[in-house]
């Protein structure tokens, strides 16, 4: 006698549980989902934008995407204007400088209607981090741009830009969207190679390749913007206003005009604050016969290393790089002999940035103590003094670019 195989009962299952039906519904809502993020992308939903400060940033869980970033510039930059867009580290944000007071504001009174300056940069980025990347994205639909960033005496430049912010540019590297350069092609294989950071790999291009796929990322940054956010930080009110979103979180940085020169430059920290300074330039540099300063040499062929292939070498000449200076409160309490160390470290920087084809200036040699809010951090009156100094730069360097016919 023959019998059946017996059919596993569905127990009441809806069909569109049961079998292929479930895969097609999971197919169909990833290509719905895939459409919004898509959609999402597509548009500036930063209407008051200013900068990343911190409820909107990193530091808060919010990591920017590049095309929320193109979007941002898009709806801002005229195709007869010359892009200028800042990237950097706080100094350039405009910590200690209110959003109506910031200098890059300053910078756009300065330089006028034929340009248009946006603020990109992040707390404790380097120079080739996120408003760099976005840059590059740019670079055929805004071909007449500037990039400004900043960055210590005697300190290195990483094509890969730091760990924090390095989302960015692994979202616009693995989507195919910066220059082939073959010395960063081959710092993104170490990176990935190395036995430390092997078992992420995966999880890098996995990652870039499903929002790429999907846009997931963009999704969920404009619905936490606009409609509601999850995610608990310091920077986010407390429950229930945590759940507001995003766009009516406030940029309440404080004006540094506002603080007292004890207030600015704490008693309780400056001795720390000296051991920084003093440590600047301190291991780059060796005492000459006669008196002065030399770089080790050592050290300046790795520095020639890293400054050539931090940048594609053709956007070199459109990259502008800002050598600062610490306080002159503390600078007036180095020895003759770090002043001379410190001075001969900012000039050999500036040098070797403008020998590998980049415009590059200091700043700071004479801000006042007022000028600063902190050891690093300008106050509005030194904001305006470097948006000064930098609009000089970026007319002289539009015009040798042959932007402004």
């Amino acid at each position: 006698m023959k019998t059946t195989a017996s059919v596993p009962p569905t127990h009441g299952l809806p069909t569109i549980f049961q079998g292929r039906w479930f895969f097609v519904g999971l197919a169909l809502g990833l290509i719905f989902m895939s459409g919004l993020g898509r959609r999402a992308a597509r548009s500036d939903y930063h209407p008051n934008f200013t900068r990343f400060f911190p409820a909107i940033s990193p530091e808060a869980s919010y990591y920017p995407t590049v095309d929320e970033m193109c979007a941002i510039v898009r709806a801002r930059c005229r195709p007869d204007q010359v892009l200028v867009i800042v990237g950097g580290n706080s100094v350039l944000q405009g910590v200690w400088q209110p959003a109506d007071l910031m200098w890059s504001r300053r910078l756009q009174e300065e330089l006028g209607e034929r340009y248009c300056v946006i603020n990109f940069a992040l707390r404790g980025a380097t120079p080739t981090d996120g408003g760099a990347v976005v840059a590059e994205v740019l670079r055929r639909e805004y071909p007449r741009q500037i990039y400004i960033a900043n960055e210590k005496a005697a300190t290195g430049l990483f094509p890969l830009g730091g760990q924090t912010y390095r989302s960015i540019f692994w979202e616009a590297y693995f989507k195919g969207r910066l220059l082939s350069d073959r010395h960063r092609n081959e710092w993104v294989r170490n990176e990935l190679t190395d036995r430390q950071n092997w078992a992420m790999t995966p999880e890098i291009v996995g990652s870039a390749w499903l929002d790429d796929v999907l846009r997931f990322h963009d999704f969920w940054n404009r619905l936490s913007f606009e409609k509601f956010n999850t995610v608990p930080s310091l920077f986010a009110p407390a429950p229930p206003a945590l759940f507001s979103p995003r766009k009516l979180f406030t940029d309440e940085e404080p004006d540094g005009t506002n603080l007292t020169l004890d207030q600015r430059y704490l008693p309780a920290v400056r001795e720390t604050e000296m051991k920084i300074l003093r440590g600047t330039t301190i291991l780059a540099y060796a005492p000459v016969a006669g008196g002065g300063w030399q770089m080790k040499a050592g050290l300046r062929g790795q520095l020639d290393n890293v400054y050539e292939q931090a940048f594609p070498a053709s956007l070199h000449r459109r990259t502008l790089l800002l050598v600062g200076r610490d306080s002159s409160f503390f600078r007036h309490q180095l020895t003759a002999e770090e002043l001379n160390r410190d001075e001969q470290g900012i000039h050999d920087m500036v040098t070797m940035l403008r020998a590998h084809g980049y415009a590059a200036m200091d700043y700071g040699a004479d801000f006042t103590d007022e000028d600063y809010a902190d050891r690093t951090h300008l106050a509005p009156v030194g904001g305006q003094k470097l948006a000064d100094a930098v609009a000089r730069e970026v007319r002289s360097m539009a015009e040798g670019l042959d932007y402004l016919k």
